[in-house]
């Protein structure tokens, strides 16, 4: 039981620990409004495709 604790706890620090080094990333290169744009358009680019594979029959 224990050890499934610690486990857990590792777990969720590794977690934390990417969370604050995406937010750091994040406010250091997605405050520009043409990357947004383009991951935006990225998305919807992908799902398109995605979404005509899924359809062929």
């Amino acid at each position: 039981m224990l050890n499934k604790y610690l486990l857990t706890l590792g777990i969720i620090d590794t977690l934390n620990k990417w969370n604050e080094e995406l937010n750091k990333f994040a406010s250091e290169h997605l405050d520009n409004v043409a990357v947004g744009t383009l991951i935006i358009g990225i998305i919807i680019f992908v799902s398109f495709i995605g979404i005509g594979s899924l359809n062929k029959k």
